[in-house]
């Protein structure tokens, strides 16, 4: 009986191993700075983005990993399949074919600036003046208001965009809310400021196409994740 039931488990192990589920392959973009996402030696290791990527994992019984992409071939290596979902983004800032989740977060884009910074009431008074931008964001809505008088003064994160305005070396850059309060807690001494509403918009999770996915799961997961108060919990981390 012993050696019967030994043969049985060995014979189960090979079984479980290939049944274990795989783990969801998301995209971490390498312009994300704090506090959406966070790099250590080649390692994406804290942030929004990675704490709701790992959550929506964990619904499905699953790990997250992270493959490292520069932003600009986000939607290529989504396209090819070469991962399978990436979290936080909106509509029109990728291009191409992917299944979108529910919304995950409600976001209110800000123009930012230093105390002594010129006053301004309304985004057409930016019309030629340099703006703070991240390198590859989309920002849909300033370009609408602004046209051909959007001028970028692109940088690597949004985090550079802060210390160049802390320093001076420009008058305003456009952020999120979230990213300036989280920035502002860290350096008071900044005392950088909201000084307009610039934009507001939702952002979900982007699954691939190019292999099959439980996207009615994934899809449920982030249902639940925002219904029962998880992505808010997330979000009172950094604030």
């Amino acid at each position: 009986m012993r050696l019967a039931a030994l043969l049985l488990l060995a014979c189960a192990l090979p079984w479980q191993a290939q049944a274990a589920e795989p783990p969801l392959r998301f995209i971490a973009p390498l312009n994300h700075a704090m506090p959406f996402g966070g790099f250590e030696h080649d390692r994406f290791t804290t942030g929004i983005v990675k704490n709701i990527s790992d959550a929506i994992a964990e619904r499905l019984g699953r790990r997250a990993e992270f493959l490292l992409v520069p932003p600009r071939r986000v939607s290529l290596v989504l396209a090819a399949g070469e991962a399978d979902g990436v979290c936080y983004v909106a509509r029109d800032w990728i291009d191409g074919d992917f299944h979108w989740s529910p919304p995950v977060l409600e976001h209110v884009g800000v123009v930012a600036a230093h105390p002594r910074a010129p006053a301004i009431k309304a985004v057409a008074e930016l019309a030629g003046r340099p703006l703070g931008t991240v390198h590859a964001y989309r920002y849909a809505q300033i370009e609408q208001q602004l046209g051909a008088d959007f001028v970028r003064d692109d940088a690597p994160t949004m985090l550079i965009n802060l210390r160049k305005l802390a320093a001076r070396r420009m008058d305003y850059a456009l952020t999120e809310q979230i990213t300036l309060e989280y920035h502002n807690r860290l350096h008071p001494g900044d005392d950088l400021r909201s000084v307009l509403p610039a934009a507001r918009f939702r952002t979900h999770c982007a699954f691939t196409r190019a292999h099959p996915l439980p996207l009615a799961r994934l899809d449920q997961a982030v249902k639940d994740l925002v219904r029962d108060g998880s992505i808010e919990r997330i979000l009172a981390r950094y604030r």
